[in-house]
């Protein structure tokens, strides 16, 4: 399928049993939506769950899509529902996973520097356990926002909380990690 569709197109596609429709959005959007829930639950063999879950609900609602809203924001309504479900289930606490970033994933060129590879872990590792502190609800807007790139308006939609509530949990959220992260310099 020509990679230049939208991705309602695509879903469209898809929903008349088109194949490589789906295999273009699968490949545009897997990353993000995987980040998205490890992020979230903080392990990966239940972030790999919930990620085929929601892929395997979009398959069998394929059916009953309508291109109303962005397909982004329908495929992230569907992870936040799943997510709510596991949460519920799971009754624990959302954490981010705090490890280190792999350092040979940044590899040293002419004018690598060690010690400001140290301190972007240091930052990394910070930024992530301040994430890991914010109450779930703000977590979720915050990443959502900051992550995967939605609006305001497209979190309230996926999160189904209308937008003062929204761009309060933001606003929270960037208020709470500036302070953790002031006390940590």
């Amino acid at each position: 399928m020509d990679a230049g569709h939208t991705d309602e197109d695509l879903m469209q596609s898809y929903a008349e049993n088109d194949p490589a429709a789906f295999d273009t959005l699968y490949q545009r959007h897997k990353g993000g939506v995987y980040r998205y829930f490890l992020r979230q639950c903080s392990n990966d063999a239940t972030a790999q769950e919930l990620f085929q879950d929601v892929w395997m609900k979009l398959i069998l609602s394929k059916q009953r899509y309508r291109p109303t809203a962005k397909f982004s924001t329908w495929l992230y309504t569907l992870a936040h529902h799943r997510l709510v479900d596991w949460y519920r289930k799971q009754n624990v606490r959302l954490s981010v996973d705090t490890e280190l970033e792999d350092p040979q994933a940044h590899p040293a060129t002419a004018d690598w520097q060690p010690e400001n590879e140290l301190e972007r872990m240091r930052l990394v590792k910070s930024l992530k356990e301040a994430i890991s502190f914010l109450p779930p609800e703000q977590r979720e807007v915050f990443l959502l926002h900051e992550e995967a790139g939605f609006t305001v308006a497209e979190i309230a939609e996926i999160t189904d909380v209308n937008q003062e509530a929204t761009k309060s949990r933001y606003r929270y959220a960037v208020q709470k990690l500036r302070a953790r992260l002031e006390a940590v310099r």
